[in-house]
């Protein structure tokens, strides 16, 4: 929101309170095309996807940072009919004008050493992976430089006054000595905590990532199987990711025992994938990361204004999608300001 809004020559106030531990941060950032057990294309993909690729590079670009890289990815088949399933419905597909732009081909020569592949594999394209970490600090860096980044634990209940009252600036925050014109809440899970938007019909989902180390497995591309791979190089991986709906978050002892057994399915993933036991068990399990997804009720994202403030707005339910689907969101909402109707597929009060 903040890059489509500097992009459009408005003054944008950036308020975060810079949190390690939320879905953005802990994302693997991939951008695929092809998902799920049916093989279906992305939703709504061509009109992501071509945004979201401008998007990043113009961002690269504005940061001298690298953070967008676009390489074909991987699908490593289960089962002959999951092949069978996948070739039926894209290797000599009969694309509609939604996946026109989505290509597939058998993989016979993998640039791979230890992974496991009974079933074959095939190519998918174009495929994506923003370095979240590095394009949320890049992007810090950026507003800061022109005083615009403000790190700060918003209580949006007592912070923010509204005053319908002040044509010209409606909102201020008066801890932080600022007003504005509008204000857009991406809050992910954290807007259950905001009166505003605490009726969203978010039903989130957490998911754990493992940084597996393992020198004798090689691979430079994204692998997609019972869970996706993403290389680092040098021998170390992330493996993701569960999806569990069960969120016990004031219940340590249980939430442990979770985190153990969300750790004990990721290795067996990984261990689907690899030749033998680890390559005679060089391996070691870095660091085990989680966060809440925001997901939606309907797996569609949330986004337009509040009923009654009329100026404010949120952007939310992206859930795994984000990577792709955040900067044509951005730029709906933005036009959304300027009058322009949102998709009802889309907008944030569908279900009501």
């Amino acid at each position: 929101m903040a890059w489509q809004a500097h992009w459009r020559g408005w003054s944008v106030a950036l308020i975060d309170r810079l949190d390690v531990q939320t879905s953005s941060r802990v994302a693997a950032g991939l951008v695929t095309p092809i998902t799920g057990s049916r093989a279906a294309a992305s939703w709504r993909w061509n009109e992501f996807y071509s945004v979201a690729e401008h998007f990043y590079t113009q961002v690269e670009h504005a940061t001298a940072a690298s953070i967008w890289h676009v390489e074909p990815a991987l699908r490593v088949f289960r089962s002959e009919k999951e092949k069978a399933l996948f070739e039926n419905k894209w290797i000599e597909p009969r694309p509609s004008a939604d996946t026109v732009s989505i290509r597939a081909k058998s993989v016979l020569h993998p640039r791979t050493i230890g992974w496991k592949a009974p079933f074959g594999m095939s190519s998918m394209e174009p495929a994506a992976r923003i370095d979240t970490a590095a394009y949320l600090s890049a992007t810090q860096r950026f507003f800061e430089g022109r005083d615009a980044f403000i790190k700060f634990n918003l209580n949006c209940d007592r912070d923010i006054v509204f005053d319908s009252q002040n044509v010209e600036y409606p909102l201020t925050i008066a801890t932080l000595q600022i007003a504005g014109k509008r204000i857009v809440f991406c809050q992910g899970i954290a807007a259950r905590e905001n009166r505003v938007f605490n009726d969203l019909p978010l039903h989130p989902a957490r998911g754990d990532i493992l940084v597996v180390l393992s020198p004798n497995v090689l691979i430079d591309q994204v692998i997609h199987h019972d869970a996706w791979v993403v290389p680092f190089g040098a021998g170390r991986f992330v493996v993701g990711a569960t999806y569990d709906r069960a969120l016990l978050v004031d219940q340590d002892e249980h939430n442990q025992e979770r985190a153990k057994q969300f750790r004990d399915e990721l290795m067996r993933r990984w261990e689907s994938l690899t030749e033998g036991s680890f390559l005679g068990g060089q391996h070691v399990v870095q660091e085990q990361r989680w966060a809440i997804r925001p997901a939606s009720y309907d797996r569609h994202p949330l986004i337009g204004p509040h009923e009654l403030h009329r100026n404010v707005f949120c952007l939310n339910g992206l859930g795994s999608k984000g990577t792709l689907m955040a900067p044509l969101l951005a730029e709906m909402l933005i036009d959304a300001m300027g009058g322009e109707p949102i998709d009802p597929a889309l907008l944030r009060s569908r279900r009501k």
